[in-house]
């Protein structure tokens, strides 16, 4: 009790520590702002463990139309493959089924690419859910003050048009793969057609996978034209390619998991926790670094009819914003304050001054008033300066 009153703080509890760290923890110096990638990462995923399993539920969300699609689809196969054992019958009620391998092969093929056609709406769903995950990332990033919850639907509300459209077209893509990986051999058609559409399909698909993750994130981060973000989107992915394909294999490491057998428990733990924020933010970070190299130089102070970045969550206070709209206030050019050079002066006393120079430093002091006088209220033109100046000369030769 003795210590709460002291320092007048509540104890921090452990949801508010996950979320914004440690009070106790000293302020980021200069030179950790200007940190590597790689230092980054590991503070954003340490200290800011928090914020990424928020940000991991929140993006779990928008994944759950596409999950119910999965699990509906997998208990309806399970339960339709527990009556083909007995479909051939024994001599009783409909004929036998003569073709029943090739017949079992087809409906196989046509349920599978059913199920994913109807994921591809699911997909632009989610990503849309992730685009609100890279905003938050983005300002994570650029080191802006962030709120958590807020600015993931922000993000949202900034970025859904070309994340749907990026997710329908992303979905697509896995109907064409999955097309290819089963069509020959429903039919029975040629291994070679087989093998040439199955590789070019993949290859569709890693290029689909890099050019999602260029053009979502360039979205969140720059206000750009559709046919600029597609254009720098498909040059990232060819002038790093080989970049691209390590970072987000990393960044994608959760995905392999599925490829285990036995641990379908720890898998889902995973997404349902950590393993949308894992990949957002491995990806974001190469992104941005490709980004640093090629793009930020570009962007000026005046944003570019192209492009330039989003503004960000510090919005300007409304007394600056009152300024703006204020109309601008009149300055008469013949008020202009003089600078420090202009102008009368004041000669210094020597050790050994008279009374002549005692009467001049009046004289010179009288004058410096004046001037200071006229300057702020307005009232001499350049002309009464001017016999003012002659008026003080003559006085001076008299006396």
């Amino acid at each position: 009790m003795a210590n709460k009153e002291k320092t007048g703080k509540k104890k921090q509890g452990i949801v508010q520590r996950m979320m914004f760290g440690r009070d106790d923890k000293p302020d980021l110096t200069p030179e950790q702002l200007n940190m590597s990638k790689w230092a980054m990462f590991k503070y954003l995923f340490f200290n800011r463990f928090g914020t990424m399993v928020f940000l991991n539920l929140l993006t779990l969300l928008f994944a759950l139309p596409a999950i119910a699609v999965i699990l509906l689809f997998f208990m309806n196969s399970t339960v339709a493959n527990g009556f083909i054992p007995y479909s051939a019958n024994i001599f009783i009620g409909n004929n036998v089924v003569v073709n029943a391998v090739n017949q079992g092969n087809i409906s196989a093929f046509t349920y599978q690419l059913f199920e994913f056609l109807v994921l591809v709406p699911c997909i632009a769903v989610f990503a849309v859910g992730v685009s609100g995950n890279l905003y938050v990332i983005r300002k994570l990033i650029w080191e802006e003050p962030t709120h958590t919850f807020k600015d993931f639907f922000r993000g949202i509300g900034k970025c859904w048009l070309p994340s749907l459209l990026i997710g329908i077209a992303f979905g697509l893509t896995l109907v064409l793969v999955v097309f290819s990986l089963g069509y020959f051999d429903a039919y029975g058609m040629s291994v070679s057609l087989k093998a040439l559409s199955v590789t070019l399909s993949m290859i569709l698909l890693v290029f689909m996978i890099i050019f999602t993750s260029f053009f979502m994130t360039q979205n969140v981060a720059f206000k750009m034209r559709p046919m600029v973000l597609i254009r720098n989107s498909v040059l990232f992915v060819f002038g790093a390619l080989l970049q691209s394909i390590i970072f987000i294999g990393i960044g994608l490491i959760p995905v392999y998991l599925m490829f285990i057998p036995g641990i379908t428990v720890l898998l889902v733990m995973i997404y349902v926790f950590l393993g949308f924020s894992f990949s957002t933010l491995v990806i974001s970070l190469f992104c941005h670094a490709c980004y640093e190299k090629f793009l930020y130089d570009k962007i000026t102070d005046k944003p570019s009819r192209v492009y330039s970045k989003r503004e960000s969550d510090l919005e300007e206070p409304a007394s600056e914003k009152q300024k703006k709209k204020a109309p601008a206030t009149y300055k008469n050019p013949k008020k202009r304050k003089k600078s420090i050079d202009e102008g009368s002066s004041i000669t210094p006393l020597t050790p050994t001054f008279r009374r002549e120079d005692l009467e001049r430093l009046q004289r010179e002091h009288e004058q410096v008033l004046k001037e200071s006088n006229d300057v702020s209220d307005g009232e001499d033109t350049e002309e009464e300066q001017a016999d003012n100046t002659k008026e003080t000369g003559q006085s001076d030769t008299d006396n």
